[in-house]
């Protein structure tokens, strides 16, 4: 090997305090292969001194060429302080013959791709007739090495020793100058010791190279722990997906520092039914090692417009599958796919998880933490720690480049640093290494430890940090849109009927199994959580095909437990329920009936027969509502006006638009002013000029096409066109309301649509318009009552406006998607890209007492027994009560996330698992009524582990027994109730 004089890095920068680490992954691997590769030890040994750096833009060659850079960049700053080839200092365009030729004379000099454009044009050939060697234009470090000739081979692990060092050496001097501190390194003593190491290695002195190496990295450690002597914290996390090769995954684990693999439940079960052996290896080095398992779910889905039972199951579900795959759950949360949310907190909390990972890997955006530590409060109080800075990427050495200013950072503002790095198997780059070697000789930057050990350790500030609920903003609506999916939008619709049918099943089995003590419910508990695992993966891909299957299995399923309650109709809510019962064949007995009992109204005539029932939570209707015709009060007013387009109740009038056919108003009566007004439109962008422009809603037909005394309904249709009168969309609507009920009904059918393009910005919805601009708008997200800000809407079940004297809400009835025109206008998405459904329901919710509880029971359906009513005896009676009921939510703020029976031994019903969710945000007292005997009453953890009694007030024999449960604000609690012998 030819020897050197000195061994030369050219950087970019005037000093080490703008040492430039924001560039380019290119960038940032050239220049640290720069600065490691010339640490060779056999470069150092034949040299005779270790590696050193100069300003690229020292290297004026000439007095022409320091002359004519002088002028010019004296013009350059005058005219032009943005410059990108400008020197910082004067003395950049000093030349000395005999400076440089001793300077430069037999250099190796290494020029990194950002400095080339800094040096000066003369600089090679004129160090080039002084036997310097030039090398530039490389990428990696194995790419430099290749362009010198090495004389010896030494071994390789001492050779990666000595480029971990370089590496420390740079990041141990930018975390000084980051942390405000000047270096005090005797650099003498340092370049010394690095050169004995080097010597001795190359006469096949291990021990002593070894032990110099040792005393050069403590020399460092000596200088980071002059200004902060704690380590730093660093996590190596595998991302394992269901395409992931098994042998890349074996090959990991040869590796000897920690190791935390992100893989969800479905990814462990597919790489133990592929490859058990791998299964088997990670298993045995989370038991032998510090490895451990980071994930959640069983699939990670779209969990911020999903139940919260949705998210409960999948993480089930995933432990159960990381137990049965690798013998541990995982204990620290976190995704891959967005789906972070307010609630989380409380759910992992309740499930026992030690840590989550509160960072983005994503699409979309979530709340930045005042710190990368925290404890992340969730919207119910509870809390649980986290990390909120986003994974550095393991596989570029840019992630490296600034590791030692991120760390100043963290320490300087937290005194204590974490830094997470996430790479896909064997992905991998020198720098990783580098550290990794580094770490045998000490943690000056960090020690590598898996995340749930760094979870066990971690301090806790006692203090939180608390976000909004729409501070978690997916990308669910581009990316479903720009998927190409004919089902972005009624993939939700879909979901959310599918899952209110599975409601109502799983109230019918509870109840079968309460009235029958001998009924063995483990069949349709059963298929009620493979169905709901069957609506879940509906929404796992975009493009999933639709299972109509679904819908039949759970009407069936409904069919034969309905047969098993018994009664003409049935609440399938746990609150107090008004529903409109329609009965298509015609009877013989005619008239209306308004009363004060279960039934509230009924009306008969030769086509259609029509009842207003409302009933207890988990109300029984055990008489025929017919039955009531001429035993009450008549009433003979019809509820809508053909003359006046009017549909009307007791407490309000619906002025429908014959121009647009839309809802011109929501009036009450003897009160000015319009609630409400509703109607359909199609938004258009133009391209070029951004404006946008609106369709028109023409009517061409209008007809009543219901009228009795209890239900009517106004049809309307007619056509959406543009400013040119071009058809976009014909429409057919029909707006409907009841005696007795506070909700108006809202049936559109679109046809004939005009193809839209695959943006967001254009597509077709339903137009809500109020006349105050100061009204408050409020949605559910995740089940809770919350404030609304943005313009974009996430809202599956409501929208609320609360004006001054009034409110109503927009049922959405599983439509996922709104915007907020402007401070008086509301855009709820229909159709946009390929969206192929036509058909959707809406309601208008008027004064609700609670809009959740509001749009739970509109979106349950109907359960009707459809047998012969004149059948009596099919129902076994017992009593001659019109009807019963089983289990009943006093309060207006409190949902039913689920109600299912507890099953022992024998499958027969010894309790019921009752999960309740604050959902306005009001914390107080919970207050249940049960009519079945009660023994006791335990309050659980999502996980099903007692955690407390629940005190209940015995009432008299006959009565319902009181329950009593203190609640905070948007908690979700989980009660088990244990019966009676």
């Amino acid at each position: 090997m030819k020897k050197f004089s000195h061994l030369v890095t050219l950087l970019p920068c005037h000093d080490l305090e703008d040492f430039p680490t924001h560039g380019s992954k290119a960038e940032a691997q050239s220049l640290l292969a720069a600065w490691t590769g010339l640490w060779h030890p056999e470069l150092i040994s034949a040299t005779g001194e270790a590696p050193q750096w100069r300003r690229a833009s020292a290297t004026v060659s000439s007095e022409d060429e320091a002359e004519q850079h002088r002028e010019s960049s004296t013009h350059q700053h005058y005219y032009d302080d943005d410059e990108e080839e400008c020197y910082d200092d004067e003395g950049d365009f000093e030349f000395d013959p005999e400076t440089f030729e001793s300077r430069w004379r037999d250099c190796l000099i290494v020029i990194p791709s950002p400095a080339e454009k800094l040096v000066f044009a003369g600089f090679e050939p004129a160090v080039a007739n002084l036997g310097a060697t030039v090398i530039k234009g490389f990428q990696s470090r194995t790419e430099l090495l290749s362009k010198l000739d090495f004389d010896l081979a030494v071994g390789r692990e001492f050779v990666d020793d000595f480029f971990a060092l370089a590496y420390v050496r740079l990041q141990v001097e930018l975390m000084t100058r980051k942390l405000r501190f000047s270096s005090e390194l005797n650099t003498p003593r340092f370049n010394t010791t690095v050169l004995k190491a080097a010597e001795a290695l190359v006469e096949n002195d291990a021990d002593t190279a070894h032990a110099q190496l040792q005393s050069a990295f403590d020399q460092l450690a000596e200088e980071k722990n002059r200004y902060y002597p704690v380590a730093a914290n660093l996590v190596d996390m595998i991302l394992v997906t269901d395409s992931i090769r098994p042998e890349s995954i074996e090959a990991e684990l040869e590796r000897d520092s920690p190791l935390s693999f992100l893989v969800s439940g479905s990814a462990a079960r597919n790489i133990a039914k592929h490859s058990p052996a791998t299964a088997q290896a990670i298993r045995s080095r989370i038991e032998d090692a510090d490895d451990c398992i980071v994930g959640g779910p069983e699939n990670e889905l779209p969990d911020n417009l999903l139940s919260i039972e949705s998210i409960l199951n999948q993480l089930k579900l995933g432990r159960v599958s990381y137990q049965e795959v690798f013998g541990v759950a995982s204990e620290v949360f976190m995704r891959r796919r967005f789906g972070l949310n307010a609630s989380l907190p409380g759910i992992l909390e309740s499930f026992g998880c030690s840590g989550a990972l509160h960072v983005l890997l994503d699409k979309g955006a979530i709340p930045r933490a005042s710190s990368n530590s925290l404890r992340w409060m969730g919207v119910d109080g509870s809390a649980i720690m986290a990390v909120s800075e986003t994974p550095l990427d393991g596989a570029s050495d840019k992630s490296f480049l600034e590791l030692g200013v991120n760390i100043g950072a963290e320490l300087d503002s937290a005194h204590v640093a974490t830094v997470f790095f996430a790479r896909w198997p064997t992905q991998t780059c020198d720098s990783l290494q580098d550290v990794r070697n580094a770490t045998r000789f000490g943690n000056i930057l960090g020690d590598f430890s898996s995340a749930e050990s760094y979870f066990e350790n971690v301090y806790d500030p006692g203090y939180g940090d608390t976000f909004e609920a729409e501070e978690y903003q997916s990308p669910w609506l581009v990316q479903a849109i720009g998927s190409g999916s004919n089902r972005p939008i009624s993939t939700f619709i879909d979901y959310w009927n599918r899952w209110y049918k599975l409601s109502a099943a799983e109230a019918l089995m509870l109840m079968w199994s309460i009235k029958d003590s001998d009924a063995n419910v483990f069949e349709a508990s059963t298929r009620l959580q493979e169905l709901q695992t069957r609506i879940e993966s509906q929404t796992l891909d975009w493009d999933s095909p639709n299972d109509d299957s679904i819908v039949d299995d759970l009407e069936d399923l409904i069919a034969t437990l309905m047969a098993k309650v018994g009664g003409y109709q049935i609440n399938t809510t746990p609150w107090r329920r008004r529903t409109c019962l329609t009965f298509d064949e015609g009877s013989s007995q005619h008239g209306s009936f308004h009363g004060d009992g279960v039934v509230k109204h009924v009306s008969s005539s030769e086509k259609r027969n029509d009842a207003v029932v409302e009933l207890s939570g988990f109300g029984q209707l055990w008489v025929d509502p017919l039955e009531k015709i001429g035993l009450g009060k008549q009433v003979a007013a019809p509820l809508v006006d053909d003359t006046e387009s009017i549909l009307r109740n007791e407490f309000f009038e619906v002025r429908m638009d014959r121009n647009t056919g839309g809802i011109a108003g929501v009036y009450f009566y003897g009160k000015r002013g319009n609630l409400v007004s509703q109607k359909l439109a199609v938004r258009q962008v133009d391209a070029k000029t951004r404006e946008v422009h609106y369709s028109r809603m023409v009517c061409e037909s209008f007809e009543v096409i219901t009228l009795s005394q209890i239900a009517s309904e106004i049809r309307t249709a007619g056509i959406l066109i543009d400013d040119s009168d071009q058809v976009l969309a014909r429409f057919s609507q029909v707006v409907g309301l009841q005696r007795g009920r506070n909700v108006i009904e809202i049936d559109i059918e679109l046809s004939e649509v005009k193809r839209l393009d695959g943006s967001t910005k254009n597509y077709i919805a339903n137009r809500i318009a109020w006349s105050e601009a100061s009204a408050e708008l409020y949605c559910d997200i995740q089940g809770g009552r919350q404030a609304v800000t943005r313009p974009s809407i996430e809202a599956p079940h409501y929208i609320e406006v609360a004006q001054a004297e009034n409110r109503f809400a927009l049922l959405t009835m599983g439509l996922p998607w709104h915007k907020r025109a402007s401070r008086k206008l509301l855009d709820s998405i229909l159709v946009a890209g390929n969206e192929a459904r036509r058909k959707f329901s809406l309601g208008l919710a008027i004064n609700p007492e609670s809009a959740m509880q509001s749009a739970v029971a509109e979106m349950h359906p109907d359960v009707m027994n459809r047998r012969d009513r004149g059948n009596q005896e099919v129902w076994s009676a017992e009593s001659a009560a019109e009807s019963s009921w089983l289990f009943h939510i006093a309060n207006r703020n409190i949902i039913a996330t689920s109600c299912r029976p507890v099953l022992d031994d024998d499958c027969r019903c010894s309790g019921m698992r009752v999960r309740l969710q604050e959902v306005h945000g009001i914390a107080g007292t919970l207050k249940l009524y049960c009519t079945r005997d009660i023994e006791l009453i335990e309050k659980e953890s999502l996980g099903d582990e007692p955690t407390c009694e629940v005190r209940f007030d015995e009432q008299n024999e006959g009565s319902p027994t009181l329950v009593q449960v203190p609640i905070a604000a948007n908690e979700l609690v989980q009660i088990h109730f244990h019966w009676s012998d």
